[in-house]
């Protein structure tokens, strides 16, 4: 049957003529479908691609999605190996009118995918990924090829951008705005990459500002572009946002924030509610970025932006001095990831925080009770001063009417003591007694001539 089939294959194609590409809904010779299907089958395996096409092109002509005695056949996977078959033999072909008919039809082929299959059959975004790869491999044989790939890429980022954005770290995202860049679409490439940036690794993120800055010479002539551009559609929230990266460049905090409030109002997002809560943040406006924070929180569609959020809740309640709030928004960190570094260094800094904010409390209240006990002690100390002042002042005058009394009463114990002094004294001497009314006489004038020396004060 094979040897048959290629003595029939090679009349048939004698002089490259494309006759044998007629299209007809059932297999050659009237041959069986399932028999057909394995010489086909057979031949692309062997890359003897014009058998190939010969026993294969009905099943493009039928559009047979069901293969009695196959179950596992699918159609969709039989267009890669018709496109490989038409693709070969058009590079092989030295007429270039020839060699681009058979790619020409190669690529009705990608087309045909989109109506033939639905979505639930055919991966639509990588059908686009497959024919741009294919349009870009064979451009120079295709008219407008080039810019057929990158539309193809295009449409790939419309339909998911963090998909585009990851694939081949960014490889179709840089491909279609180096393509916008060199046409200065330069509304297109801002608006690429800010819907890429939040997908894009540091190399890709690299690559979108020197992309930026190749755009615009300085941050100001990017703020007059984006600026005219607002001023045309005010409420593009891809100008607004163009606009808000230009203040930010230019440190237009005020203006920045105003901006990002505009963009948030329009367009509630992740992205933009996170911006509000950084920036409420580093103005130390934390009720505010509280209020941010869990809007952003709430729009969170990641267990890791959901405990980092969390951890900012945490700290911005800390910054207010809301310890117990804090510490709960901590936790919830912890729920979605317990071995979260940073949230047991938050919360041990929580605790640090409560230890000294009770031990300032205490010494506090310590310095109050020494002020309260000194001004007691003090008043304890004047009122026993005043005590004992009194007292002293009581001795003092008792003391000096002692001393009055004293200075009054003795030049006569002196004399008394003196007479029977010198009495006893003269007896000793002369051994007799002396009157002493003579002694007493002579005291007497003794005490009157030197009693102001000794008592005058």
């Amino acid at each position: 049957m094979k040897v048959l089939a290629t003595l029939l294959g090679l009349l048939l194609f004698t002089n490259s003529g494309l006759k044998a590409q007629d299209c007809t809904a059932t297999p050659p010779y009237e041959m069986n479908e399932l028999a057909a299907f394995s010489i086909f089958q057979d031949n692309y395996k062997n890359k003897d691609y014009p058998f190939a096409l010969m026993y294969g092109r009905w099943l493009l002509c039928s559009k047979t999605k069901e293969l009695e005695g196959y179950p596992r056949f699918s159609l969709a996977s039989q267009y890669p190996k018709f496109i490989d078959i038409y693709t070969e033999i058009g590079l092989g072909e030295q007429d270039p009118s020839i060699r681009e008919a058979y790619i020409d039809t190669a690529l009705n082929l990608f087309e045909e995918q989109f109506t033939v299959f639905t979505d639930e059959e055919v991966d639509k975004y990588e059908l686009y990924q497959d024919r741009g790869r294919y349009l870009l491999k064979n451009y120079q044989n295709i008219d407008d090829g080039l810019n057929m790939a990158y539309g193809d890429f295009k449409v790939m980022f419309d339909m998911d951008v963090e998909k585009t954005t990851l694939l081949g770290e960014g490889y179709y995202v840089r491909v279609v705005i180096d393509d916008l860049v060199r046409k200065g679409e330069k509304d297109m490439v801002i608006s690429m990459i800010d819907q890429a940036t939040a997908y894009a690794g540091l190399e890709l993120s690299t690559y979108f500002d020197d992309t930026l800055e190749s755009l615009f010479n300085t941050p100001e002539e990017r703020l007059d572009f984006c600026g005219a551009k607002l001023e045309e559609n005010p409420e593009s929230i891809e100008n607004l946002k163009c606009v808000a990266e230009a203040q930010e460049d230019l440190n237009m905090t005020e203006e920045f924030l105003q901006t990002t409030l505009l963009i948030h109002g329009l367009d509630p997002t992740f992205d933009s509610a996170l911006t509000l809560a950084e920036t409420e943040k580093g103005n130390s406006s934390y009720t505010s970025a509280a209020e941010y924070f869990k809007q952003a929180l709430e729009m969170a569609d990641n267990d890791t932006d959901k405990k980092n959020i969390n951890l900012e809740m945490a700290d911005v309640y800390s910054s207010i001095g809301q310890l117990s709030t804090s510490k709960k928004y901590v936790q919830d960190a912890l729920a979605i990831d317990d071995a979260f570094g940073r949230a047991y260094i938050k919360l041990a800094s929580i605790y640090g925080q409560t230890v000294s904010s009770c031990t300032e409390s205490r010494k506090l209240e310590a310095r109050d009770i020494f002020n309260q006990a000194r001004e007691k002690a003090l008043k304890d100390i004047n009122a026993k001063k005043e005590v004992l002042d009194k007292q002293i002042d009581e001795e003092i005058a008792k003391a000096e009417q002692e001393i009055k009394e004293l200075q009054n009463g003795a030049a006569e114990k002196i004399n008394k003591i003196a007479i029977e002094t010198s009495s006893e004294l003269i007896q000793k001497l002369i051994g007799a007694e002396v009157n002493n009314s003579s002694i007493s006489a002579i005291v007497d004038d003794l005490s009157k001539r030197s009693g102001d020396k000794y008592y005058g004060n």
